[in-house]
């Protein structure tokens, strides 16, 4: 049996490119998930990468949401490789699509209930069949599309809280669900809030992932440029070089920089 209080404090977190990412592998971010959803402690866990990174020096609200949440995880490869000129490197990129099985099984374990809500009319349902069939012991409390107007926001968390979920996965585009949960987050009565962008997409077959060897080498984003092109050349051909010369720029800025040691939470859950 998994001991879940291990989980629920969180390491001090790693500055890298200004914003507080949490210096988890794979393995221990299911378990603090589980661990804090059992504990009732209140979370809202975001995830950085290339493009959100992107977004948020554009967006001065946006980069407050990220650097204010509880949990902020790094998505894409492109910040553990930004994370050398921090006082420590972050262990591995922990996208959402190479966590969440094993995040699913630790919830089926613990008997902690989940919420989907995001994508289009009829995707979360679809993820939700395939989770079950993954996971037959996975309780889904309910499922919801993400494409509301903002107005029926009250409608919608009311629909949430009805089934109890111990933690709610938004799957939105960026910056969309994490400043809903900024705005209302808080009258969710799920403890735990976890942002998971096209998540769902994956589980119910409406995108595919790249090879894995592309996935392992950090290079999934040119297969999804390959895929759409016209939906993705900005994100990527532009926001790409934008991105490594703020990084640059931010890692000269830090020479000279002594930070104290960090702790780095890894392994398998025991």
């Amino acid at each position: 049996m998994t001991d879940w209080s291990r989980y629920i404090e969180l390491p001090p977190a790693v500055d890298v490119l200004d914003m507080p990412l949490a210096p988890l592998d794979i393995a221990s971010l299911a378990a603090t998930a589980v661990a804090r959803a059992k504990a009732g402690v209140p979370t809202t866990a975001c995830y950085a990468n290339a493009h959100t990174m992107n977004l948020a020096w554009r967006d001065e609200r946006f980069r407050r949401v990220l650097s204010s949440c509880d949990l902020l995880y790094a998505d894409g490869a492109s910040l553990v490789w930004a994370s050398r000129w921090s006082r420590a490197r972050l262990p591995e990129r922990m996208t959402a699509a190479d966590y969440f099985p094993l995040m699913a099984s630790a919830c089926a374990e613990a008997g902690v209930s989940i919420f989907l809500l995001g994508s289009q009319p009829g995707v979360a349902d679809k993820a939700a069949e395939a989770l079950t069939r993954a996971h037959p012991a996975l309780r889904i409390a309910g499922t919801h599309h993400g494409h509301f107007d903002l107005a029926e926001s009250g409608t919608v968390i009311e629909s949430i809280n009805s089934t109890r979920p111990d933690i709610v996965f938004v799957g939105m585009s960026s910056p969309r669900q994490e400043l809903w949960l900024a705005e209302h987050g808080h009258k969710l009565t799920a403890p735990v809030k976890w942002c998971v962008g096209a998540l769902f997409d994956y589980y119910a077959g409406v995108e595919r992932r790249g090879p894995a060897w592309l996935c392992r080498m950090g290079g999934e984003w040119l297969y999804r440029l390959l895929m759409d092109p016209i939906g993705k050349w900005r994100r990527y051909l532009a926001g790409n070089p934008v991105f490594v010369f703020r990084t640059l720029k931010w890692a000269i800025g830090r020479r000279g920089v002594k930070d104290g040691g960090v702790g780095i939470r890894t392994g398998q859950m025991v």
